[in-house]
């Protein structure tokens, strides 16, 4: 991926990382055209390839656009709630598994699904640099419930028996099926219901 400083050339890398991360939810990666792309975009072939090498270079960066976005999104999101206790960790859990509820619900306008989960189904199995950059993401996300899972896991269970790294990828495993699910059946109410069953069973699980 090239570097990028110039205000106008951000501006337009912008255009067309926004409308090929669009294209890419509601038509999938292999049925989305640079020239979609480009149209879309409203950029020349050669704005294009001033900032993306490739198919494969512009996918690299929606991902990590898509990521970035998540990150400031959830950052501000949390800002917006009341702080928890410095001695619950749990409840750091819960309250980013709300974030990613609310960012849903902001997000629910949008047509197209999760960019993550659609570019997985199409090309984990197929394309191997693809895959792995697409795992990374979904650990990165395991990574955000990790530090307070491995707190809770030292106040509830002493002993010391939990696979912190297990569960932590098992809630984004719940939280990605739940966000599928409630846009598949179109209840809002879903979402909400799934992550209340994942909170009772951490603290059946890892209650101090």
């Amino acid at each position: 991926m090239k570097a990028v400083q110039q205000p106008r050339a951000l501006a337009t890398r912008e255009k067309i990382l926004k409308a090929a991360a669009r294209l890419f939810a509601l038509k999938g990666y292999h049925d989305t055209k640079l020239e979609e792309v480009r149209n879309a975009a409203e950029v020349t072939t050669g704005a294009f390839f001033h900032h993306f090498s490739s198919k494969e270079d512009l996918g690299f960066a929606v991902l990590d656009r898509h990521m970035e976005r998540r990150r400031q999104e959830l950052e501000q999101i949390e800002q917006e709630m009341p702080p928890p206790r410095d001695d619950a960790p749990l409840e750091r859990v819960y309250r980013r598994l709300d974030a990613i509820a609310e960012l849903v619900r902001r997000r629910e306008h949008r047509k197209g699904g999760c960019i993550i989960g659609n570019l997985s189904t199409a090309l984990a199995d197929t394309h191997e640099a693809f895959r792995q950059r697409l795992a990374d993401c979904f650990d990165e996300m395991a990574r955000e419930f990790l530090p307070d899972l491995e707190a809770a896991a030292r106040q509830g269970r002493p002993q010391g028996t939990l696979d912190t790294w297990t569960l932590a990828r098992y809630l984004i495993t719940v939280v990605e099926g739940a966000i599928m699910l409630a846009r598949t059946y179109r209840d809002r109410t879903l979402l909400a219901r799934h992550f209340g069953c994942l909170k009772e069973y951490l603290a059946q699980n890892l209650g101090s």
